[in-house]
C-alpha cells in the first residue's frame, strides 16, 4: 500500500471511530427531562417544578402532575431515577460558574510558556517570557481550533522555536520533552489517585492501565539511561550508517542534558502539576454548573476521570478526541449526572477550552511568535555553528548514544 492509501485508509479509521463512539453516546441524549416510575413507565417533562418529595412536573402536554418517592423507580445510590434532558440542563445551568470556568482556565498558558522557556534555558537556548507566551497560546489554537489534532501546536511551536535559536534540534526536541513531562506527570497523579482510591470505585478500573503506563515509562527511561543498557543494547554498527545519524545524536544529547538539570526537571514537573490542577478545577466548576452531583468528597474521582479525557484526547484516532472523550465521560461520570448532562460537560469544556485558545488566532494571523529580524540568528553564523555543533558531535559518535 502507498503512504497515501495508508493515510486514506487511517482517516477512514478515524472518521469511523469517532462516528461510532458519537452513535452510542447521542444514543442516550434526550432533549426534555425523563422521570422512570415504579412500574417502569417513563414519563416525559417538559419541566421539573420541585425536584423534592414529592417531584413535581410539567408535562410536554402542559399537564401538572406530582409523584411521591415511593412512586419512583431509584437508581444505584436509591435516588429517584430522573433523568435531565439538555433543555433542562442548559436552563438550571449556574451561566455565572461557566464563565467562572473560563476565567480558572486562561492562566493555564502563563505556565506553559513559562515550562517552556525553563526547559530551553536547559539546553542553553534563551528566549523571552513574552515570546514563549505567544507560541503558547499559539499553540493551542491550532491544537483545538483545527482538525488536524493536538500535534499541530506541537509542530507549530517546534518550527517557530527553531527560528530564535541556531540550535534547532534541541529547540526541536525541547518541544518533544515538553509533551513527555506533561504526559508523565499526568499519568503519575492520576496513577497515585487510584492506588488510593477504594476497590469499589470506578477508578479501580483504571489502576491497571495507568499503573501499567507508569510501570512501562519508568522501565524505559531506566533503559534509556542506562550506561550498561545503552553499551549493550544499542545497535551502533546499524545507527552509525543511519543518514540522519549526528541528528538522531543531538537529540540524544538534548534529553541529556535535560536529565542533568534535575532543578529545571522538578520545577516543570510542578507548573504541570498546578496547571493540571487549574484545568480540572475548571472541568470541575462546568461540572457544578452543569448540576452534576460535584462536591469536594469526590474531587478525586472528577480529577481522574477528566485527567483519563485528556489522555484519551491526545492518543492517535478522532481529531481531539471527537467522541472517544464524551465516550470516556458517559462511563465515568455515569453515577453523577444523566447523559444528556454529560454530553453537555464535554461540549461545555471543548467551547471553554476554544475560547481561551482564540487569542492565539489573533497571534498566528500577525506573525508576533516570530523573532524579531535584529535578534534572529545569522544564517552564516547559524551554519558555522550547526557544522561546529556536528563536528563535535561526530567526535564522540556512538559514546553518546
Amino acid at each position: 500500500m502507498t503512504p497515501r492509501g495508508r493515510k486514506k485508509l487511517f482517516n477512514v479509521l478515524r472518521i469511523a471511530l469517532c462516528a461510532g463512539a458519537m452513535w452510542i453516546v447521542i444514543g442516550g441524549v434526550t432533549v426534555n427531562d425523563e422521570v422512570t416510575l415504579k412500574d417502569g413507565e417513563t414519563v416525559i417533562a417538559g419541566s421539573i417544578v420541585e425536584m423534592g418529595d414529592p417531584l413535581r412536573i410539567v408535562t410536554v402536554d402542559g399537564d401538572e402532575k406530582s409523584y411521591t418517592h415511593a412512586e419512583l423507580a431509584l437508581d444505584t445510590n436509591q435516588k429517584p431515577l430522573v433523568s435531565l434532558g439538555l433543555k433542562a440542563t442548559w436552563q438550571r445551568s449556574a451561566k455565572l460558574l461557566l464563565l467562572a470556568a473560563i476565567a480558572i482556565y486562561f492562566p493555564i498558558v502563563f505556565l506553559q510558556g513559562l515550562r517552556i522557556q525553563w526547559l530551553l534555558r536547559a539546553q542553553e537556548i534563551e528566549i523571552g517570557y513574552w515570546d514563549s507566551i505567544k507560541l503558547s497560546i499559539a499553540g493551542n489554537f491550532l491544537n483545538f481550533a483545527t482538525p488536524l489534532g493536538s500535534n499541530a501546536g506541537d509542530v507549530f511551536k517546534a518550527y517557530f522555536l527553531s527560528l530564535h535559536t541556531d540550535r534547532k534540534t534541541e529547540a526541536v526536541t525541547t518541544v518533544f520533552l515538553d509533551r513527555v513531562v506533561g504526559l508523565a506527570t499526568l499519568l503519575t497523579i492520576v496513577a497515585l489517585i487510584t492506588v488510593f482510591s477504594s476497590s469499589d470505585s470506578r477508578l479501580a478500573i483504571l489502576r491497571p492501565y495507568m499503573l501499567g503506563m507508569l510501570g512501562a515509562g519508568v522501565v524505559g527511561g531506566l533503559v534509556y539511561f542506562s550506561p550498561w543498557a545503552r553499551k549493550h543494547l544499542i545497535p551502533r554498527t546499524w545507527l552509525a550508517k543511519l543518514p540522519f545519524f549526528e541528528q538522531l545524536q543531538r537529540i540524544d544529547q538534548a534529553t541529556h542534558a535535560l536529565a542533568g538539570h534535575l532543578t529545571v526537571v522538578l520545577g516543570a514537573v510542578f507548573l504541570t502539576a498546578v496547571l493540571q490542577a487549574i484545568a480540572v478545577g475548571a472541568y470541575f466548576v462546568i461540572a457544578i454548573a452543569l448540576e452534576l452531583e460535584a462536591n469536594m468528597g469526590n474531587v478525586l474521582e472528577y480529577y481522574a476521570y477528566f485527567c483519563t479525557g485528556v489522555v484519551v484526547q491526545a492518543l492517535p484516532g478522532p481529531p481531539q478526541g471527537l467522541g472517544t472523550v464524551e465516550l470516556t465521560y458517559k462511563y465515568f461520570l455515569a453515577p453523577y449526572g444523566s447523559v444528556s448532562q454529560i454530553v453537555c460537560v464535554a461540549v461545555a469544556i471543548r467551547l471553554m477550552v476554544l475560547i481561551c485558545a482564540l487569542p492565539g488566532l489573533l497571534v498566528t494571523l500577525t506573525g508576533s511568535y516570530k523573532p524579531e529580524a535584529s535578534s534572529q540568528p545569522n544564517d552564516d553564523t547559524s551554519s558555522e555553528a550547526e557544522k561546529a555543533d556536528c563536528s563535535e558531535v561526530s567526535a564522540h559518535r556512538i559514546s553518546t548514544v
